[in-house]
């Protein structure tokens, strides 16, 4: 039987998806974190063996053909290779094995079924936007949070804290938005809001966490919430653009990925608004398949 490898692997955890040649998923796990620019070598390493071990206990036999792995922190060619070399010295590889290791985004992009040509929004706890032809690819946003991940949860949640710090020193009304916002981070007055930051603003997670209040907010209607998504739409169609103009694609699909950009509400409804605006006859679509399971396509047609 050959078997085919995809892995989805980023900050929080690692999924995996077994195919076999026939295009079935016979196995699925999930593990620890494997991206490369949270844990270190041995732990993606770690992440990868515990996702894979319980199939290979109980067939021992059974050894994968090709696998395609979508993991966070892979930027430069050096990236891939050192994910790919970690992979080949897993007991379950077969020799000759065809491992392609990229970013995650590409996982992204080919769970809405396009994997010659597309785009894909990731909007979750950061943003980032990928998308190929038949000849390259472009990335736009996505370069950590240091750059700010504009319109991203992250993005949302430090907004979200100073929007709550101005109405705590005076400079906005103290309305219900600050005031949830401050009893979620512990602001109890303004002076408070020196440690708040250390906390939060080096935490891409746990700033993101605050994301749904923005949006909840912003569904009611509260003005400062509905800045804070205008801005984060913008920057995200922005990104949607940059890729758009730089390659050439007649399928004009765009795969919106995370719950941030799919849920229902404000958010939603200006980042569709703006990206028709860029392209009348983009084709925004949800996730028609989980990443990992796409991974794992994705080996199989570089397989053959």
């Amino acid at each position: 039987m050959v078997l085919y490898l995809g892995v989805d692997g980023g900050a929080t955890k690692t999924k995996v998806s077994l195919m076999n040649d026939k295009e079935k998923i016979i196995y699925q796990n999930t593990s620890g974190t494997s991206a490369i620019d949270v844990v270190d070598s041995q732990a993606t390493k770690t992440a990868f063996l515990e996702a894979l071990y319980p199939y290979f206990e109980n067939h021992p036999k059974d050894k994968i053909d090709a696998a395609f792995i979508g993991l966070g922190g892979v930027v430069f060619p050096n990236d891939s290779y050192k994910v790919e070399t970690l992979l080949r010295e897993l007991p379950f590889i077969k020799d000759k094995a065809m491992i392609v290791a990229r970013n995650d985004m590409e996982n992204a992009l080919y769970s809405g079924a396009c994997f010659e040509e597309g785009i894909a929004l990731i909007c979750g706890t950061g943003m980032v936007a990928f998308g190929k032809d038949i000849h390259r690819s472009h990335k736009a946003a996505g370069w950590g949070y240091k750059e700010g991940e504009l319109g991203s949860g992250y993005h949302l949640g430090r907004e979200a804290i100073r929007q709550a710090i101005r109405a705590f020193d005076g400079r906005y009304e103290k309305d219900d938005f600050a005031i949830e916002i401050a009893k979620s981070i512990g602001l109890t007055k303004a002076s408070d809001i020196i440690p708040i930051m250390e906390e939060y603003f080096g935490d891409r997670t746990k700033t993101a966490s605050l994301a749904p209040i923005v949006t909840m907010f912003a569904n009611k209607n509260n003005p400062h919430a509905k800045r804070i998504i205008d801005l984060a739409t913008t920057e995200c169609a922005l990104a949607v653009k940059a890729v758009h103009n730089t390659i050439n694609i007649k399928n004009k699909t765009i795969v919106i990925v995370g719950s941030l950009g799919n849920a229902n509400g404000y958010y939603r409804d200006q980042l569709h608004l703006k990206i028709k605006e860029i392209d009348q006859y983009f084709n925004i679509i949800k996730p028609i398949m989980d990443p990992a399971d796409a991974a794992a396509l994705m080996a199989k047609k570089l397989y053959t």
